[in-house]
């Protein structure tokens, strides 16, 4: 027979239990950090409250430094945000509480100024808010510290945390300066705004990148790593000890060799050709394809090679003799580069594939990219990408093109070929608001290489424009661009996702006006189109090539329909300070 039986706990031990729960609990805090739950959200970001030494003490050959934080905080993160200047080996950490110590590894030098930064990664336990600044502390072995200071902004969708690197270019060469080997005298971390300041550095010639340290090594790593050049070198100097206004753009660099990846037989005349990433359309046409039957081991004659400027990863390729379905071919390809100048990898620069016996059939016929029939608020300025999908008599096509208003009035327009198979169609003048036009291809003028057309019949493409009620204005002046180039001026929406950006070709800085702008918010940006190519220069930490000027507009712009807002400033950061 089973029998339970239950045993009273007698009060002294209840006693004792209530006096040793507590006691565990708080020896629990004691071994690891566990904040209590519950209260009000914790929004306030963690701070330092006490450091040793003291900030600008002179005549200090410490050890360690300690820091105390105002609440507890993740160890992790601030053991890797803690950075020394000039740099002292692998730190060492002790904990307690909220403080920690940190040693050296080696002696520190004499006479010299160290700067302590405490990057903004460092979270707090309960809530993981990170630091809204760095903070940095600086102190002498020797009778001064030093007093230079570089201030700026790194402008980014996520501009935290960014790591500023500076180098002092009297300690190293420029022409020479690898960041990527190479570590920097002075460290720096960008704020949730993206701004920082490198202050107490020794007065000198400086080269400043900033870098989204992904490994946490304190170099660049090319490839892994986004990266900004500023547009100069700076000189700190007893003269001018602060240099401000050093803005930086991310950007990442592009080394891996673009590839061949397929070709595809479309029919016995076509070919569809993929590359691994898009390739330069300016180099494109100086490329050079080769075509070869592998069974009968002959050469293919090719007709037209043309890119899809849709997809500059995609390129068609027309023969002059029909492909055999029971044929193996191999195409090579030679002159291929990229959009950051790679060229094409020789070790996968060529595909093989089989013939078809799909008869070429197909006649051309045009596709407008991202417009369809009908579509209502068309810009007054349209612009027409116009897409055959196969070679054309150009000439043909550049006739065959009309568009006519509501009542059938014809908008004079320019059509300009993009490839053999494409064509830019856009009107000469702005068109009207609020109208109905349609864009009509005479589509028995539009051949292809063996004379295929359509006979009788036209494409035809209706749209309506915006309601300039609906629109609005800013003018205003670009101030302190260089004069040397024209500015590329952009007004950037801020309320919309995917964002709209409308921009504005400005021979020289000056007077601007934007116009046709729909009711929202915008940001003006511009930048100095130094390469004449209408987009930004980014430039390379090594060979260092500097990076456009660039400006952004200060505050956020609210545009009215019907209204015009005016006097507006776009401020080119002054160069200041500038080591040429």
């Amino acid at each position: 027979m089973n029998v339970t039986t239950k045993q009273k706990v007698p009060r002294v031990s209840l006693f004792f239990a209530g006096l040793l729960l507590p006691a565990l609990q708080l020896l629990g805090g004691c071994a690891g950090q566990v904040m209590p739950s519950g209260g009000p959200a914790d929004t306030i970001p963690p701070s330092i409250v006490r450091s040793y030494p003291d900030s600008d003490a002179v005549h200090v050959i410490p050890d360690r430094i300690e820091l105390e934080f105002g609440e507890y905080v993740d160890r992790r993160s601030v053991e890797d945000a803690v950075f020394i200047s000039p740099y002292v080996g692998q730190l060492e950490f002790e904990w307690s509480g909220t403080e920690v110590t940190v040693r050296f590894p080696e002696q520190l030098r004499k006479n010299t100024t160290y700067v302590v930064t405490v990057g903004t990664d460092v979270a707090d336990i309960r809530a993981g808010n990170k630091m809204a600044h760095a903070y940095s502390l600086a102190f002498s072995t020797g009778d001064s510290i030093d007093h230079g200071v570089i201030s700026g902004r790194v402008f980014d969708e996520h501009p935290d945390g960014v790591m500023i690197f500076a180098y002092n270019l009297r300690e190293m060469g420029g022409d020479t300066l690898n960041p990527s080997h190479t570590r920097s005298q002075y460290i720096m971390q960008t704020g949730k705004d993206g701004s920082f300041r490198l202050k107490n550095i020794a007065f000198g010639p400086y080269r400043v990148i900033a870098v989204r340290d992904e490994y946490r090594n304190l170099v660049y790593d090319r490839e892994i790593d986004q990266y900004g050049v500023a547009s100069r070198d700076v000189l700190v100097s007893d003269g001018h000890p602060e240099v401000r206004d050093l803005w930086f753009r991310m950007a990442k660099e592009d080394t891996t060799r673009p590839f061949l990846t397929s070709v595809t037989a479309i029919d016995r005349r076509h070919l569809l050709v993929r590359f691994s990433e898009p390739v330069d359309t300016l180099a494109f046409p100086h490329a050079v394809f080769a075509l070869h039957d592998t069974t009968k081991s002959l050469s293919v004659g090719i007709a037209a090679v043309y890119q899809n400027m849709g997809n500059q990863a995609l390129a068609g390729v027309e023969t002059r003799d029909l492909l055999d379905s029971t044929s193996g071919y191999r195409l090579i390809v030679r002159g291929i580069i990229d959009r950051a100048g790679n060229m094409l990898d020789s070790n996968n620069a060529s595909s093989t594939f089989a013939g078809t016996p799909v008869p070429d059939t197909a006649r051309p016929y045009p596709q407008v990219r991202g417009i369809t029939d009908s579509t209502r608020g068309m810009d007054l300025r349209p612009a027409f990408e116009m897409d055959f999908g196969r070679p054309l008599d150009l000439g043909g096509i550049m006739r065959g093109v009309v568009l006519v208003d509501s009542n059938a009035h014809g908008v004079p327009v320019s059509v300009r070929p993009r490839s053999s198979a494409e064509v830019f169609v856009a009107p000469e003048t702005p068109l009207k608001p609020f109208a109905w036009y349609t864009l009509r291809v005479a589509l028995d003028s539009v051949r292809d290489s063996r004379g295929q057309r359509y006979r009788d019949s036209t494409y035809r493409l209706r749209f309506q424009t915006l309601d300039a009620r609906a629109l609005g204005t800013v003018e205003g002046t670009i101030i302190g661009a260089s004069g040397a180039y024209a500015v590329i001026l952009m007004a950037v929406t801020t309320e919309v996702n995917p964002q709209r950006i409308v921009s504005r070709r400005l021979d020289h800085a000056g007077k601007f006006q934007i116009d046709q702008l729909p009711e929202l918010r915008y940001n003006l940006q511009a930048f100095e189109d130094v390469d004449g190519d209408g987009k930004f220069r980014a430039g390379l930490p090594y060979p260092f090539t500097p990076s456009a000027r660039f400006a952004v507009g200060a505050d956020t712009i609210k545009v009215r329909a019907r209204w015009s807002v005016e006097g507006v400033e776009v401020k080119f950061p002054q160069e200041e300070g500038s080591a040429r």
